[in-house]
Parts: C-alpha cells; sequence; structure tokens
C-alpha cells in the first residue's frame, strides 16, 4: 500500500513538472518577437544571477584584462581543522561532531569572468 502511495506521488510531480513546462511554451509562443527575446533575456540574465552573482561593471579580470564582464557573488568555503571544534570533540567524546563538523567555514567571494569564463576566489 505505501509503494502505490509514493508511486503516486511521484507520478503527480512529474505530470506537475511536465504541465509547467508545457503552459511555459505555451506562453512564449503566444508572445511577440519583442517579448519573447526580452522574456529569454530576462530569463537568462536571472539564471546568470543565481549562478555566478550580479554583474559588478568596474571589476577588471586579472587573466584577460577585461571590464564589465565581471560577476560576483559570496560564498562559504570549507577549510581545513577548526581547532576548536576539535577540542570540543575531545571534551565531548565527539558527541560534538554530530552537531557542528569538523571542518571550519570561511567566507569569501567567486568572481567569474564572462569574457574569458575563469573563475577565482578572493
Amino acid at each position: 500500500m505505501e509503494d502505490a502511495v509514493i508511486l503516486g506521488v511521484i507520478v503527480f510531480i512529474i505530470a506537475a513538472i511536465l504541465y509547467s513546462k508545457l503552459a511555459e511554451q505555451n506562453r512564449v509562443k503566444k508572445m511577440t518577437p519583442e517579448e519573447r527575446a526580452e522574456y529569454l533575456e530576462s530569463k537568462e540574465q536571472s539564471r546568470l544571477n543565481s549562478l555566478y552573482g550580479s554583474l559588478n561593471p568596474v571589476m577588471l579580470c586579472p587573466h584577460c584584462n577585461e571590464k564589465g564582464h565581471i560577476r560576483t557573488k559570496p560564498v562559504v568555503h570549507k577549510k581545513g581543522i577548526s581547532g576548536g571544534k576539535a577540542t570540543a570533540a575531545i571534551f565531548t567524546g565527539g558527541v560534538s561532531l554530530l552537531a557542528t563538523g569538523l571542518s571550519r567555514k570561511e567566507k569569501s567571494t567567486q568572481a567569474y569572468c564572462a569574457s574569458c569564463n575563469n573563475s577565482w576566489d578572493f
């Protein structure tokens, strides 16, 4: 019985995804060429913003020396082992590792150049 419910939920989710895709395609087909181009451009900009961050027009690429093609976004990287967390793990017998993990996290900025397709952190 549980398998049938799970299968039903999966089929419903797939059907909902397909329906939304078809509805979007029909909406795009009904647009004028100018509206379609504007819609697709805004969708592409939204995709780039979520993937690489916002455009930074004053930043210069250190690889190709182009200006105005750099996108930046804040990221968090795991770096090595945190001394404080390792000490807490020793005192708690390892229980604190379940809640916090052992690696420390550092905030940095990720940059991406749309001109030369390079990315780097600073």
